[in-house]
């Protein structure tokens, strides 16, 4: 039984890459929850129970909880007058990032008998855990957290993850070059990661005429340097892979160095592209591409944007609400 055999496994130890920057996605769960709500079960014919292991803390949240309630509310608002299960969502908090401590919940969740595992988002080790866990016991587990690197293999069927893969991002950027006509592009990387997320996209420059350079940001995360030899080497589609808080900061720098024109195309890989800023550039015409998984027009999208922004007043009043990291579907901007 691998819930008997934890200590042994996490005395053996693994890899796990610390990824904590991505978005925060928990109102993916309405997608999954209304598949899981339309099940008919012989085994819970009244209810479906899910759990979420949630990292999100308590004050200056980040509206996981929140995310997970109005969808669960919504869900058996539309159960209420028909024969379908009712939805059950058993919350627990992930204090640490720990292995141990992670697979003790577990296996005191999974007896409960529970349809699937939600979570958590961003805690790569306890996630990691979990997926191995859920997959000897054949339970689902759904994931909300950016692609592991390096990425673990022989994960049983089980493991679903609702965040936009590194191939999807790499394919997207790469359809993007190839509708615009952009032979010629330099790729400027915040961590050394970038290389094995962008892989595919890599690897289409490899296996045609076009160009593509590379260029590290330092610790100093200055990219005065960097943009200042792109815009020398006359280079004018500019692909940025970092946050929102390190793309923030290069499309400054490039205003500072007047690389803000019509000439200039720039693409950022994060998937928070709402939260950038782009006051002064309104009168440069500069063409800017992003990706969001954030659907304001989604139906949902604006109570829950009300609802988070409450809670931050009421708890959080000491640090300004930065706005929605969390939705609802895919999608791109």
């Amino acid at each position: 039984d691998w819930c008997a055999l934890r200590l042994l496994v996490v005395a053996v130890g693994r890899t796990s890459n610390n990824l904590n920057e991505g978005v925060r996605k928990m109102l993916h769960f309405l997608m999954l929850l209304v598949l899981l709500s339309s099940r008919k079960s012989s085994a819970f014919p009244h209810s479906l129970r899910l759990a979420a292991i949630l990292d999100d803390p308590m004050e200056c949240s980040r509206g996981e909880r929140l995310a997970i309630s109005l969808a669960k509310n919504h869900i058996n608002q539309m159960v209420e007058q028909s024969e379908k299960a009712r939805l059950d969502i058993d919350l627990f908090e992930l204090l640490r990032d720990s292995e141990y401590e992670t697979a003790e919940t577990t296996c005191q969740i999974l007896p409960k008998g529970v349809v699937a595992i939600l979570g958590p988002s961003s805690s790569p080790a306890s996630a990691s855990i979990i997926s191995h866990i859920c997959g000897e016991k054949e339970v689902p587990h759904v994931k909300v957290a950016a692609e592991e690197i390096p990425k673990l293999q022989n994960l049983r069927f089980t493991t679903l993850n609702l965040h936009p893969s590194n191939m999807d991002i790499s394919l997207a950027i790469a359809s993007i070059l190839k509708f615009f006509n952009r032979t010629m592009a330099c790729l400027i990387c915040a961590k050394a990661e970038c290389l094995l997320n962008l892989e595919k996209l890599l690897r289409q420059f490899l296996i045609s005429k076009d160009t593509l350079s590379v260029r590290m940001l330092d610790q100093s995360q200055d990219s005065t340097p960097l943009l200042k030899e792109i815009r020398d080497d006359k280079i004018a589609t500019i692909i940025i892979d970092g946050s929102t808080s390190v793309s923030q900061s290069i499309l400054h720098q490039a205003v500072q160095l007047g690389m803000t024109s019509a000439d200039y195309n720039y693409i950022f890989t994060c998937l928070e592209f709402p939260l950038l800023y782009f006051d002064g550039l309104n009168e440069d015409h500069v063409n800017i591409l992003g990706f969001s998984i954030t659907n304001p027009d989604h139906p949902h999208y604006n109570d829950f944007v009300y609802s988070l922004n409450q809670s931050w007043q009421e708890n959080c009043a000491h640090v300004s609400y930065p706005g929605v990291a969390v939705s609802i579907w895919p999608g791109a901007k």
